[in-house]
């Protein structure tokens, strides 16, 4: 990750296209000041949801392992 870059409201508000694509493709961090205090504009980790089909093997397992535990 690169940044924060700290650029002004109005630079943002000026480049804003170009610093979504930045975000995204290069994961640039950016802190925008405003006059009221300043705020972040950052990338986010897209994670795939388990599939119920995992979901349903892992629960198996766990309850195979418990019963295996007890006894």
């Amino acid at each position: 990750m690169i940044g924060p870059i700290g650029i002004t409201l109005e630079q943002a508000d000026e480049n804003f296209h170009f610093m979504i694509d930045l975000t995204a493709d290069q994961k640039v961090c950016w802190k925008i000041s405003t006059p009221s205090g300043s705020v972040m504009l950052v990338p986010v980790n897209e994670i795939t949801p388990v599939s119920n089909e995992i979901q349903d093997q892992v629960e198996e397992f766990r309850k195979s392992f418990l019963e295996k535990d007890a006894a």
